[in-house]
């Protein structure tokens, strides 16, 4: 059931209704739940079994953690309870990677055996609810959470359908207390719910659909396509993972507040990160924490050294690749954005280098400092797309051996692209210019748009719906991160 159907909406409308039929907050909990399982049963057919089992199998250990009197029986149980979760991620998510994997290996080798695949079908949502079951036997085993009074409560967190197929990734202290009260329907949530949802559908069906029908264009063959389409494809693609995970976030976000629920943020403007290490605070967040707290640090963080500092944060940003997706081209992102942040640590947050350059520290510095971090991160995202490794290949030789391949459309693009770069310079450099630009590009608009006088917000509402409804193209795909 995708988001941007109208079974999507008449669905949520009847849920809505028969809460406020509801009163006790039991039965509205039992109702969501229930509501949340249809919802997955829709969209993932029998995989809801497993999404039962991993609820029922995580909160056993949970509480088998909590309840054990020795170290080792508490490390008995951990192991089990995130020994379950990872076993079944890895084998509907990675069994059939594996088994291509080591196809090519012994074909490389000359030896003609071939395994055949097993045809697993990837469960939708799998790495977000077994990442949140993770989380909370994780937090349990380490002190910061005790196991939740009821197994329903535990289930809804698990399950709940605004953010069960795509994230944001909710932690269990963040989510379970907001199960105290009786959901009621506000007008402020409602106001601030819908905002979200139409915004997070604008990004969604006008920017990222549209968009993302060039770049796919392109990436379908990238042989045949110049340098420079091959680059337009690539920034294309940025603003389509972005628009279309940051609106499938404010679907996801602004679904939860019309019930009460406040989910956290998944995106802050990455694309202003000044360098790549604030670039991952500020793209997929709840990721970003959930390797940090649940896999860097516990191996080490940069308590052991400046050597094992290096291994933790690549190897960390390895698995945070293969987490994306079963292709090497998702190992090889991964293991991309690892170099960048350890030459940025090396170089920047060890060595100092340009902690006194004025430049740097100036308003055009700043711009500089975006422009060549988005440079970097918009050629990680051709590795993310691109269908191989052979095709990373194509594209990099091309990227770097600049063919010069120029039409009319081209070189009117590249002038306009150059005109801005430096207008932007010019704009940065003079200081009361600079000063309302970032005020322009950080100002919380959706923050805005939802605490307008009913009358004004309405009308904002309509022209936003009538936009959706004119410019988006036929046939909305998929979310992104829907195969994730």
């Amino acid at each position: 059931m995708l988001f941007t159907t109208p079974e999507y909406f008449i669905f949520l409308i009847v849920v809505l209704i028969s809460i406020e039929l509801l009163c006790k907050y039991l039965w509205q909990h039992l109702l969501i739940l229930g509501a949340s399982y249809y919802f997955y049963w829709y969209s993932g057919s029998i995989h809801l079994l497993l999404l039962a089992f991993v609820t029922l199998a995580s909160y056993f250990c949970g509480a088998k953690i909590f309840s054990s009197e020795t170290t080792k029986q508490r490390k008995i149980w951990l192991a089990i309870g995130t020994l379950i979760p990872l076993i079944i991620l890895g084998y509907f998510k990675y069994v059939e990677f594996g088994i291509n994997t080591i196809n090519s290996l012994l074909s490389t080798v000359g030896v003609n055996v071939s395994t055949p695949l097993l045809e697993v079908l990837l469960p939708v949502g799998i790495s977000f609810f077994t990442f949140q079951a993770l989380s909370y036997t994780f937090d349990i085993y380490l002190g910061k959470l005790e196991p939740v009074n009821g197994f329903h409560k535990y289930a809804l967190f698990i399950a709940f359908f605004p953010q069960l197929v795509a994230g944001p990734i909710v932690r269990a202290s963040e989510f379970l207390p907001q199960l105290h009260n009786k959901i009621t329907i506000t007008g402020e949530n409602l106001q601030i719910g819908v905002t979200l949802i139409l915004w997070g559908l604008f990004k969604k069906m006008v920017i990222a659909d549209n968009v993302g029908y060039y770049a796919n264009i392109v990436f379908a063959n990238p042989a045949n396509h110049t340098s420079l389409t091959i680059i337009a494809a690539t920034v294309l693609f940025g603003i389509q993972i972005y628009c279309d995970f940051s609106g499938y976030a404010h679907i996801a976000i602004g679904t939860a507040r019309i019930f009460g629920f406040i989910l956290p943020e998944n995106f802050n403007l990455p694309y202003l990160a000044q360098n790549v290490q604030v670039f991952w605070r500020k793209w997929h967040m709840t990721l970003s924490r959930f390797i940090s707290d649940y896999l860097y640090i516990p191996l080490g963080g940069n308590r052991k050294g400046h050597f094992r500092t290096y291994v933790n944060l690549f190897a960390s940003m390895v698995i945070c690749g293969l987490w994306h997706g079963a292709a090497w081209t998702f190992v090889l992102w991964g293991a991309y954005h690892g170099l960048l942040l350890l030459l940025h640590r090396f170089f920047i947050g060890e060595k100092k280098i340009g902690a006194n350059s004025k430049f740097l520290a100036s308003n055009p510095g700043l711009w500089f400092k975006i422009l060549i971090t988005q440079a970097l991160v918009f050629f990680g995202w051709m590795i993310f797309r691109a269908n191989s490794l052979e095709d990373v290949i194509i594209c990099t030789h091309k990227i770097v051996f600049f063919d010069g391949a120029f039409t009319t459309v081209t070189k009117m693009a590249v002038i306009g692209s150059l005109g801005l770069i430096i207008l932007a310079f010019v704009v940065m450099s003079i200081k009361p210019l600079a000063e309302v630009t970032k005020k322009v590009f950080t100002f919380n608009y959706l923050n805005f748009c939802s605490q307008l006088n009913l009358p004004c917000w309405i009308a904002y509402i309509a022209i936003l719906g009538a936009a959706i409804f004119l410019l988006s193209p036929p046939g909305t795909p998929e979310f992104i991160y829907f195969a994730f």
